[in-house]
């Protein structure tokens, strides 16, 4: 598996969890657990639909890669996602921009 990047949220996060319920999500974001599946029904954060066999209802689980991007993605504004980027230390930074070329170039 491979390690988890630090996360730029400390108190947004779930360090060593690998997926997460609909109730811990809506917990840690202050939003209802209806506000999260509408979210996951919206195509807003993949999940994983885990119901039994014969169950009518959906039973969520959110891997942490998709919550992550969910929260990083939820930062709509330049100047917020500019001070997070420098809260990154340079070599980071370089390390990211030589990254996205090699991605772009794909």
């Amino acid at each position: 598996m491979p390690e988890q990047l630090q996360f730029p949220f400390a108190s947004l996060d779930f360090p060593g969890r690998v997926s997460l319920r609909v109730e811990e999500v809506a917990v840690k974001l202050g939003i209802t657990p209806q506000h999260v599946i509408d979210l996951i029904v919206e195509g807003k954060i993949n999940a994983l639909d885990v119901r039994g066999l014969g169950s009518s209802r959906a039973t969520y689980r959110i891997p942490i890669e998709s919550y992550r991007d969910f929260v990083v993605r939820a930062v709509t504004d330049a100047t917020a996602r500019l001070r997070l980027m420098r809260d990154l230390p340079r070599a980071t930074l370089i390390e990211l921009q030589r990254e996205i070329k090699v991605l772009l170039a794909s």
